[in-house]
């Protein structure tokens, strides 16, 4: 422990609330915490025989050994390169002669606050109840008693080498790391060829009336392979797709691996100026698009617009395909912190892995549905996409409406019997009402931001089998998961690894933790990324080498190993969100709104319940006289994805900053989080008009709500417009579609485009 800047010696922690000796051992055991609270004795308690040894019992050596096992813990009060026999001696110049020792310690990284007592030859730990649970004390003490034997068996060792997990801790998660498992074959295009030669004629994707094959589907990839050819994309290169979810999608990107290129997924719906970054930044000199984007096309780069996957030419039989499992099979770009989207480069091998494994997890046979609902530049698309082409299934594109409108997903679920349904939890909070009729007996997954109990509870109880998932972009979509059957806990865990991956958790020095102490979440293994693309300071700074798991990824998840092999989350360790399943780096935002010139400083964080919500508030300070909001918004809505944006941007006279000189984040949450509550008076209601600012207002929860009032400007996210999309309905008879809203966002101009519809619709 800390004092002053330095390391604490003995005696600092002898007189400290770490650590107190009691006079007579017959005295009734006493220890406070660190605010100075009374531990009542009883709580909890968890007793360990010691094996007696040589003066095992000596204050110094105990003392030396409960430091070395808070250090351990994340606790810094050691010297790591001091010889354990050098601590003890300064361990037992405290002088304290008891033989009866009590050590607490508070908040130790393990979430309690906890006493030690060794009396003779056996250590007790008392520990509050409501914080730690009993494996977990047991275990504690199983560590105390492994450093406690190291250091009186070699006294000569230093610090660092002193071992600080119980048999145990590298029991379960060695057990949880065991997942090694042959990839055959190492590609998703040899797979899907594996599939074209054992059952061609076999439905592969389902988009209205219109069925393809997946020998169709084999024939368009060629027929797309040549057509990069002659437009000089070559091995090595990487080609754009901006392509609608449909089977033309599916053959370019076969297409384009036919090429030995790797394929990079553009998002027709973002601001243009971030799809020119990203086709500029990746250097793809051709773009798979449809018609509309043809403006893209430059000097070095050509549009191309994919034909008819069923008007391609039968081609005759050809040999396997060969690919290298370690190039690059798609080219991924994420927010940044630097004001612009970074590319993650993912190899062959990583996917046919993901693919290969959740095909064996969800049992995927020859002929079975999963719908296709996810943007495709979102990479949980991935999932949806190949691991039905991995096991012969057949893929249902979805509209984008299927994300909001429970009745539109309802109805395409039962229509082609979809077996697999994947979705983010808040596109799942937006449809199960109107969908959990139709769950029992089918598969869902969700990931991608926090999943909340109840909902975990809904989908189980509906029926269906629900499959947790989590895992970083940077890592291949999805590294861990499990099969949720008791969804009764308050925190739902994320499951064990999946195969061929090795996770860890270590502490901000470096040194993996033991179950149940809190750290970063490392991911090893085949699904690791090659990297960032052009980016060496980043890989630098996210990937590393560890000792046994070899290459891995930095997640900036703060996580914790439970006794049963699998995984807690508590959130970012840095100010990256996660936010209606979009991954965000705050600071990208930022950036680009200190880009305006009457923007001197700029801060942006999350309000409310990611959950729920949750939305990004902007808060800019004035270079000089006041902002122009309007013109910032203009400038936010050029550069930034409708994920990214801000629901509120605000003028402050100044950004409230912390004793480091630095903005204070938490304080400015407060400041927000007040004005945000404010809730609207409801209003008279006179006209349609009115009713939706009234509307407008207690879904916003503003007072300051008009006519012309912009729901997204405002805080209105993509969830709350689909509650308001429903209450209009209720009241009006009348059914709108999501964009509707986005393109009308004000009561003024949504209420007389419902007044406009409603003849029509009656």
């Amino acid at each position: 422990m800390k004092k002053g800047g330095a390391v604490m010696t003995p005696a600092d922690i002898a007189d400290s609330d770490l650590w107190c000796a009691l006079p007579e051992p017959d005295q009734p055991t006493f220890a406070a915490d660190r605010a100075g609270r009374a531990l009542q004795p009883g709580l909890g308690t968890a007793v360990r025989a010691l094996a007696t040894r040589s003066g095992v019992t000596e204050a110094a050596v105990h003392l030396a050994a409960y430091l070395i096992l808070l250090d351990a813990h994340g606790v810094p009060c050691v010297d790591r390169g001091e010889r354990v026999s050098g601590l003890i001696a300064r361990c037992d110049s405290t002088g304290n002669p008891s033989k009866r020792y009590v050590f607490g310690a508070g908040e130790v990284r393990f979430d309690t606050t906890l006493v030690l007592t060794v009396n003779g030859d056996a250590v007790e730990l008392r520990y509050r109840v409501e914080l730690i649970h009993q494996v977990d004390a047991e275990l504690l003490l199983a560590r105390y008693e492994t450093v406690l034997t190291a250091i009186t068996a070699d006294p000569g060792v230093s610090v660092a080498e002193v071992p600080a997990w119980s048999a145990r801790d590298h029991e379960v998660i060695s057990a949880a790391n065991d997942t090694a498992q042959p990839v055959r074959p190492r590609s998703m295009l040899e797979r899907v060829q594996h599939v074209v030669r054992t059952t061609p004629d076999a439905i592969a994707v389902v988009e209205g009336d219109r069925s393809v094959t997946y020998r169709q589907l084999w024939n368009a990839a060629h027929e797309i392979a040549a057509l990069i050819r002659g437009n000089r994309s070559g091995p090595a290169d990487v080609v754009a797709v901006a392509l609608p979810r449909s089977a033309e999608l599916v053959a370019a990107v076969l297409g384009i691996w036919l090429t030995g290129a790797a394929y990079v997924p553009i998002d027709a719906a973002h601001p243009e100026d971030r799809i020119r970054y990203q086709l500029a930044d990746s250097g793809a000199n051709l773009l798979l698009a449809t018609a509309d984007l043809v403006h893209f096309a430059t000097e070095e780069r050509h549009v191309l617009v994919p034909p008819a996957v069923q008007d391609a030419p039968q081609i005759p039989a050809t040999g396997p395909v060969t690919v290298d499992p370690a190039a690059c099979a798609y080219l991924i770009y994420t927010s940044g912190s630097t004001g612009r989207p970074k590319g993650t480069r993912i190899h062959h091998e990583a996917l046919a892995n993901l693919a290969a494994h959740f095909a064996d997890q969800l049992t995927a046979r020859v002929g079975d549905s999963m719908l296709w609902m996810t943007t495709f530049a979102f990479d949980m698309s991935g999932v949806e996409l190949f691991v039905p082409l991995a096991s012969g299934g057949r893929l249902v594109p979805a509209p984008d409406a299927v994300r909001t409108d429970g009745r539109v997903l309802r109805e395409l679920v039962e229509r082609h019997d979809v077996r697999f349904v994947q979705a983010t939890p808040t596109t799942w909070r937006l449809v199960l009402d109107r969908v959990e009729g139709c769950l029992r007996g089918r598969t869902v997954l969700s990931g991608g931001e926090v999943v909340p109990a109840w909902l975990a509870q809904r989908l189980v109880a509906a029926g269906a089998e629900f499959h947790h998932c989590y895992g970083p972009t940077e890592t291949t979509i999805w590294s861990t998961s499990r099969v949720i059957t008791d969804a009764s806990q308050a925190r739902l865990d994320v499951g064990p690894p999946i195969r061929n991956t090795q996770v860890f958790v270590r502490d901000e020095h470096g040194r993996d933790l033991p179950i149940g102490v809190r750290g970063e979440l490392c991911i090893a293994g085949v699904g690791v990324a090659l990297g960032y693309h052009d980016r060496p300071d980043l890989n630098a700074q996210r990937f590393g080498e560890h000792e046994t798991y070899g290459r891995f990824y930095r997640t900036g998840d703060v996580a914790r190993w439970r006794v049963d092999g699998t995984l807690d989350l508590f959130g970012r360790s840095d100010r990256q969100v996660k936010l209606r399943g979009n991954r965000i780096e705050l600071g990208e935002i930022e950036a680009v709104l200190l880009a305006h010139p009457q923007v001197d400083a700029a801060a942006v964080i999350m309000i409310g319940d990611p959950s729920a919500d949750a939305v990004l508030v902007g808060c800019l300070e004035s270079a000089s006289g006041p902002i122009t909001i309007e013109s910032v918004w203009t400038l936010a809505r050029a550069q930034l994805s409708k994920a990214m944006l801000p629901g509120d941007l605000v003028a402050v006279d100044a950004l409230p900053i912390n004793g480091s000189g630095k903005v204070d984040y938490p304080a400015l949450e407060r400041l927000l989080a007040d004005r945000r509550v404010q809730r609207a008076e409801p209003a008279a209601a006179a006209d349609l008009v009115d009713v939706l600012t009234t509307l407008w207002a207690k879904l916003l929860q503003r007072d300051d709500v008009t006519a012309e009032t912009n729901f997204f400007e405002y805080g209105g996210s993509s969830m709350l417009a689909a509650w308001a999309l429903q209450e209009v309905q209720n009241l009006t008879g009348v059914s709108l579609a999501l964009n509707e809203i986005f393109e009308r966002p004000t009561p003024r101009s949504l209420a007389t485009h419902v007044l406009a519809t409603a003849p029509a619709t009656s």
